[in-house]
């Protein structure tokens, strides 16, 4: 068997696991209200989720769904909608601005991320790749 027949299972792997590795860790934020791991901050929460919406829009793009599984893409759609009702739930108890030394760091963060997101799928959507 040829290594390279194996490229499309690989990238499939891998960047659905970078999805669900991101979209489990908003999971688990989002669960714990109190604690070193959760949400800072209203920033915070929302850099990434905008950064695991991004490795969603990469992994749909990138994985040949012809070899690859659809129903990895339910899950990990499923896993990534989870994340997202997370946050939204999550969302009125957190404070808009934390007042540690990184709370700036993440608002450009969610912001960059924010903007990049934007013009990825405006630019995927000029090109005609979801058409």
């Amino acid at each position: 068997m040829d290594p390279m027949d194996l490229l499309p299972y690989a990238m499939g792997v891998f960047f659905n696991g970078i999805c669900v590795l991101s979209a489990s860790d908003i999971v688990l934020r989002a669960w714990r209200g109190e604690g070193r791991h959760r949400f800072p901050d209203r920033w915070d929460a929302l850099a990434r989720l905008a950064g695991t919406l991004l490795y969603l829009l990469i992994a749909l793009l990138m994985t040949s769904w012809a070899v690859f599984p659809v129903a990895v893409w339910y899950l990990v759609s499923a896993l990534t909608a989870a994340a997202a009702a997370g946050v939204v739930l999550r969302w009125p108890e957190l404070p808009a601005r934390a007042g540690d030394r990184s709370a700036a760091t993440r608002r450009v963060s969610a912001v960059g991320t924010l903007v990049f997101l934007a013009v990825a799928v405006t630019a995927l959507l000029v090109l005609g790749v979801f058409g």
